[in-house]
């Protein structure tokens, strides 16, 4: 699945906001503790433990979002993606994102749904429910 096809053939408008902290909860402890100067837990892949670290420094390991490098408060491409959630089903998507501007240290949230779009639940549940409408139509036999 590349880039292009997330954003492509978008079907409705983009839903953005712009906040002062992450949406996803984990990363909003984490950018809490990093204003007030706290330690934070080091990436596991760099080592263990927790370390006080300065905003570039958190965010060096993300990647700049290639479609939506613009932060959405100041304009600047100085941005990492640190959310990015994507669901495809049948032929329809849903998708969100969140960057971090490293310039004015606010939070772009990008998200967008195909105006038709049903997870597999919604889907099973609307057909079992017209199932069950259709079979409570019908009369029961006497026999």
């Amino acid at each position: 699945m590349s880039l292009s096809d997330v954003v492509s053939n978008l079907r409705a408008p983009l839903t953005t906001r712009v906040a002062d902290k992450p949406t996803v909860r984990v990363h909003s402890v984490e950018w809490r503790k990093i204003m007030a100067g706290e330690p934070v837990e080091i990436n596991p892949s760099v080592g263990h433990g927790y370390r006080v670290m300065s905003v570039d420094e958190w965010s060096a390991r993300w990647k700049q979002n290639e479609a939506f490098p613009e932060c959405l408060q100041c304009g600047s491409k100085n941005t990492k993606e640190h959310h990015f959630t994507q669901t495809w089903c049948r032929g329809k998507k849903k998708w969100e994102s969140e960057c971090l501007c490293r310039d004015c240290h606010s939070f772009s949230f990008r998200s967008y749904c195909d105006p038709d779009f049903k997870t597999p639940e919604d889907f099973e549940k609307e057909r079992w429910q017209a199932l069950a409408k259709g079979e409570a139509a019908k009369p029961v036999p006497v026999s």
